[in-house]
């Protein structure tokens, strides 16, 4: 009787295989219908390139506006701007060519000559960036680097009608320095300079 007692009726046996059956089917169509609702287009509109248009026209805005005032001489507030252009898009060479442009002008040629080196890592055929590298290296008392500069920037420019008035510029900055470095006494000396004479 026990050993009677202790098996499961066929209707209860029933009962769990139908109750197994239903929960797959409830977890079958439970699964179908969240993947279909997952898979759906969205009902709002998402726009993959509006956000990237919104930032380059408010690039394309600041730009602007810090070459005016960097041409107003309004060096300051065009620096301002070219902080707010790399907070935009850090990866602009023409934009960190400006900034050193503009902290040339106050005076500030170590970052300057930074912001010139960085432009000219991103792209090594950046004319005005050797320019400026160049002019930044006479301020700093660096004239063996200026002529490097100087004649990096001819190179990359020449051929260029938009360059024509800086080629100028840049041709007689070159001829000045190596003047300079012409003129410029040997640290060592010479050997009669440096003989002494036995006394008499």
């Amino acid at each position: 009787m026990a050993a009677g007692a202790a098996r499961k009726s066929p209707a209860g046996k029933s009962r769990y295989l139908v109750a197994a059956l239903l929960l797959i089917l409830v977890v079958s169509i439970g699964g179908f219908l969240l993947n279909a609702w997952m898979t759906q287009p969205s009902a709002i509109p998402i726009s993959v390139g509006s956000d990237r248009e919104d930032a380059s026209s408010e690039l394309d805005r600041i730009f602007s506006a810090a070459v005016w005032h960097m041409q107003q001489g309004q060096n300051q507030q065009a620096l301002d701007l070219w902080h707010r252009a790399l907070l935009i898009n850090p990866d602009i060479p023409d934009v960190k060519v400006n900034m050193g442009f503009t902290l040339f002008e106050l005076g500030e040629y170590i970052t300057a000559r930074d912001f010139f080196i960085d432009a000219m890592e991103q792209n090594a055929y950046q004319a005005n960036a050797y320019y400026g590298l160049a002019i930044t290296s006479e301020k700093m008392g660096d004239i063996e680097g200026a002529l490097g500069a100087m004649r990096s920037f001819i190179h990359l420019a020449s051929g260029s009608a938009q360059q024509e008035k800086f080629m100028r510029r840049a041709r007689a900055a070159l001829w000045e320095w190596e003047a300079q470095l012409a003129a410029k006494p040997s640290p060592t000396g010479s050997a009669s300079e440096n003989t002494v004479s036995p006394a008499q």
